[in-house]
């Protein structure tokens, strides 16, 4: 109500203020914005002869160069790691890496500033440049690679499929980078599975969501299909994202690897594949999954937690206060209707598969869900605790 009744007064107000706010439009300064970050400079843009001129330091700077400035002879130049363009005050033509590109004047000086034009500037650094009128406003995003660039970053999911095809264990992990977050547990994962597992992948969509020289983003859609091992792996079609970040060669290598959406695709086939594993082990690992539906119906959660392997407080703390959150926002009630071992190996690495019908009530509404899991376990011991983090593979609200 109180949102209404100011918009009602801003209206009335809009008449009697007619003439000052006409005047403030015209007197409102011209902004750039990079990739929807607000650029600042040392002094505001300017508009000369119909174009938007701003300080030549800080554009570069935003835009990724380091700046070197001959005050002698006013020469700029700016180097980044895919380019570096030189231009000099009154020169005919600006260089980008060796080859001239005509300047028409898009490089002076006003009141003792150095200034530049920051569309000229903005496209030859790859950028897309708009201007927004209403807004006053120069509006600069990362533009697409050229064909080229493009084959580059798509060169990378070739090698990720030749280097599964050939069963490569060394050659998969050198499609990350050095100093990717991900380079070290993935490798750990992927020696556990090598000799039990085989897979192709086929890539079904490929887009290269925003590029620069420094990072590129790619989505792909994937099929992934068990060809071959003891291992579990369900047959899925899944979503990527990868952040990619350049080698020291130029070559693009994973920095970061995201999942958006998982659809596995032969869950009742799943069931079928129930792994050759001793009776009383079976059992075991049951029992850890009923005391975890427990602890969760009664709210306990230290029982709950007493269920998982936490490797260290900060992933104890995290469980913590999300299971906590769990208990106090909802009322739930687990019912597992299928139970399998998918996967045992090494007598103390294991693999449930389960489905379950969940009832939550949340604001006195119940929803009721049929879900199938897939979570890993470890024997630790002498007992078996599950992975903090299950997977779901297929989901049905009732």
């Amino acid at each position: 109500m109180k949102r209404f009744l100011a918009t009602i007064a801003s209206a009335a107000m809009l008449f009697a203020y007619a003439g000052t706010a006409g005047a403030a439009a015209q007197q409102k300064p011209i902004q750039v914005l990079l990739n929807g970050e607000p650029v600042q400079f040392a002094v505001a843009p300017a508009a000369i002869e119909g174009k938007t001129f701003v300080e030549f330091r800080s554009l570069f700077v935003a835009l990724g160069y380091e700046v070197a400035y001959d005050a002698g002879i006013k020469k700029i130049t700016a180097t980044s790691s895919g380019r570096t363009i030189e231009m000099t005050v009154g020169a005919d033509a600006a260089f980008v890496d060796g080859s001239a590109v005509p300047i028409d004047n898009q490089l002076r000086i006003e009141k003792g500033r150095t200034l530049v034009g920051v569309r000229f500037i903005a496209t030859l650094s790859g950028k897309d440049v708009a201007w927004d009128a209403a807004a006053k406003t120069v509006v600069i995003v990362d533009g697409g690679p050229t064909a080229e660039q493009e084959a580059a970053v798509f060169a990378l999911l070739d090698k990720m499929q030749a280097a599964e095809e050939a069963w490569d264990y060394d050659a998969t992990i050198a499609l990350f980078s050095d100093d990717s977050p991900l380079r070290e547990d993935y490798s750990e994962e992927l020696a556990a599975t090598w000799d039990r597992l085989r897979t192709k992948t086929t890539i079904l969509e490929k887009k290269i969501v925003s590029y620069s020289a420094e990072e590129t983003v790619l989505e792909t859609v994937e099929e992934n299909v068990k060809t071959g091992g003891a291992g579990f792996s369900p047959d899925a079609q899944v979503n990527y994202v990868y952040t990619l970040r350049p080698a020291a060669n130029g070559e693009w290598r994973i920095y970061n690897l995201q999942v958006v959406n998982f659809v596995a695709t032969n869950v009742p086939e799943l069931f079928e594949q129930a792994a050759d594993v001793p009776a009383e082990e079976a059992t075991a690992l049951r029992a850890v999954l009923d005391r975890q539906i427990q602890a969760l119906q009664e709210e306990n959660l230290d029982d709950y937690l007493a269920t998982m392997h936490l490797d260290d407080a900060g992933m104890k703390e995290a469980a913590s206060a999300q299971i906590r959150q769990l208990f106090d926002t909802s009322d739930s009630k687990m019912t597992i209707e299928k139970f399998v071992v998918a996967d045992y190996y090494d007598t103390n690495r294991a693999t449930i598969l389960f489905e379950a019908v969940t009832e939550v009530q949340v604001a006195r509404q119940t929803v009721k869900v049929r879900s199938v899991m897939a979570n890993d376990a470890e024997k630790r011991d002498g007992t078996w605790l599950l992975d903090p983090v299950a997977i779901s593979l297929e989901n049905e609200q009732l």
